[in-house]
């Protein structure tokens, strides 16, 4: 995190949590983030200039179809094309009345969609809702393979222990059984699912998929995806619930003085729903009370290559992270944000995982994104924090180095 400064802090009224943040990835390369300011309120971020100087601010999102009674929970966006910007959000919610047992809350799904290039004040009119019967938590999205045909599905994990699979058909959300597309994801041991995701290879035909548990339980297994057939599975027990995990590649592509046509005739827009078998894939575990855990190329060593790193349970539980690159040294960073109030980045080096940097948010850390707020071509690291959204810059110093070094002038 050399080079970043915290430039801009706006406080919310309300704690969030940690599934409070989703980015819309436009076709062009632009992206937005969309964000649970509070309880009650989503909000999205916005930038104009204003006397030669950039000013960031945040704008209220009307989404329909949520109750002033509501309680947001948790949001997903995912783009459906490559070619135009189609744009599908999930939001859950429960109703919450006063006096009343909060477990006995009403829970809802919400499907929000348009047509393609609808605005975001369009799609946010056109909903779809589904009552649920349990209090939802994580909101996901996944690619499966059905007649060599790539397909979308909404998922959710729940207090009844189990992740539940979604479609919107001919204006309806309806269920699927999740062992029909997912077979990896049928068996959650009867415990709440706090983290969970699935990466494809490049082709499709294979998927990487992953849980974590409140019960300390995960599980990483390798999925034939046009057969819907585990083909590798293993797990571990942690002595706390699993906070964080996520897959990865070490390195990240970047654009330089000798590939920078290449790259432009490559489609350099990053598919964010695989990962690259040809480079080393990792999976990093977080926990509510050990150190984080980075296994080594998973496709190879399964399991046994382990990494811990050192000392990042001393701020407090893992709550989040956050896997990029920060410093443009085209590897990718790991930032871990922490119930204690500190953003932890390790970097890979020499074979190992080492901590580079700390960066103190005065409050506990909920979420962490990366992204161009201003279009500028350059990411801010945007961070959601228990009483305040902060916006990390990198200096312009360090931008400018960072571009001669790329274009050797």
């Amino acid at each position: 995190m050399n080079g970043l400064v915290q430039s801009v802090v706006y406080d919310t009224l309300c704690p969030a949590n940690i599934y409070s943040a989703t980015v819309m990835h436009k076709v062009n390369g632009d992206q937005k983030i969309v964000m649970i300011a509070s309880k009650k309120d989503m909000i999205t971020l916005e930038s104009k200039i204003v006397d030669d100087k950039v000013e960031t601010y945040i704008v209220g999102l009307n989404f329909s179809n949520i109750p002033s009674n509501a309680e947001i929970i948790s949001i997903h966006c995912i783009n459906r094309c490559k070619e135009f910007d189609d744009f599908v959000f999930g939001i859950t919610y429960a109703l919450i009345i006063e006096n009343e047992d909060p477990e006995t809350a009403e829970t809802y799904l919400n499907l929000y969609s348009g047509f393609p290039g609808s605005s975001l004040e369009a799609i946010m009119e056109n909903c779809e809702t589904l009552q649920l019967n349990f209090v939802p938590f994580q909101l996901n999205y996944a690619i499966y393979m059905s007649e060599t045909q790539k397909n979308g599905m909404w998922l959710l994990s729940g207090s009844d222990g189990k992740i539940h699979a979604y479609k919107n058909e001919q204006q309806q959300i309806v269920e699927k059984k999740i062992e029909d597309y997912f077979i990896e994801f049928e068996d959650t041991k009867n415990s709440i699912v706090l983290c969970f995701g699935t990466k494809s290879l490049s082709d499709y035909k294979k998927r990487i998929s992953y849980y974590g548990c409140e019960t300390g339980y995960s599980m990483f297994s390798v999925v034939d995806s046009e057969k819907n057939q585990i083909l590798h599975c293993f797990s571990e027990c942690y002595e706390s619930p699993i906070t964080v995990m996520q897959l990865f590649n070490i390195h990240k592509k970047t654009v330089d003085i000798d590939n920078i046509l290449s790259a432009v005739e490559d489609d350099f827009i990053p598919d964010c729903n695989t990962v690259n078998e040809k480079e080393q894939i990792c999976l990093l575990v977080g926990s509510a009370v050990e150190s984080a855990v980075v296994y080594m190329n998973v496709l190879e060593n399964n399991l046994r290559n382990a990494i811990t790193l050192t000392d990042s349970n001393r701020h407090q539980a893992i709550v989040c992270a956050l896997i990029t690159d920060v410093n443009f040294d085209s590897k990718n960073e790991i930032l871990l944000g922490t119930y204690g109030n500190y953003i932890l980045n390790y970097v890979y080096e020499n074979n190992n995982w080492v901590e580079q940097q700390q960066f103190d948010m005065r409050d506990s850390v909920y979420t962490i994104c990366y992204l161009d707020l201003v279009g500028e071509g350059v990411n801010d690291v945007v961070v959601m924090s228990e009483r305040g959204i902060h916006i990390l810059k990198h200096e312009p110093k360090y931008i400018v180095e960072v571009l001669k070094n790329r274009l050797k002038l």
